[in-house]
């Protein structure tokens, strides 16, 4: 059994120089194209990884981490823009207006984003948007 083994891996192994170089160029080929393959598959996963849904209370925890930079401020004004609504949770998207407003690291850009954004888009609650924003412009 063993010979009949051996005997057939011997008689599928190339017997010329010609075979030899054929054999190794198609032994390259497929492990190229397997590894190819992998490294694909492994980008599809970590892709659907980072389409993440975005919560409020992700961006509420923006808002409320005093080390978030001006650039993440402002990212959770847009994407709440994009992605919320005001009616059905006021106080919430208050409290956080006010969060991001009052936060050390706002700025003159964090406010034009507020006006553009927010209260351009929520025009039903401009008295209540433009009072947080006096507030912290008055702090």
């Amino acid at each position: 059994m063993i010979e009949k083994i051996v005997d057939f891996f011997i008689s599928i192994l190339p017997s010329s120089a010609f075979f030899y170089v054929f054999y190794l160029f198609i032994v390259v080929i497929l492990s190229i194209l397997i590894i190819l393959l992998s490294t694909r598959v492994e980008n599809k996963d970590v892709s659907n990884d980072a389409k993440q849904e975005i919560t409020f209370e992700m961006l509420y925890k923006i808002a409320k981490n005093k080390n978030s930079t001006s650039k993440d401020l402002a990212s959770a004004l847009i994407l709440f823009s994009e992605n919320f609504n005001i009616k059905g949770n006021e106080r919430g998207a208050f409290d956080f207006f006010k969060q991001i407003l009052n936060h050390q690291n706002r700025n003159k850009e964090i406010f034009n984003i507020y006006q553009n954004k927010i209260v351009k888009k929520f025009s039903d609650y401009s008295k209540q948007l433009n009072e947080i924003e006096r507030n912290a412009l008055n702090k």
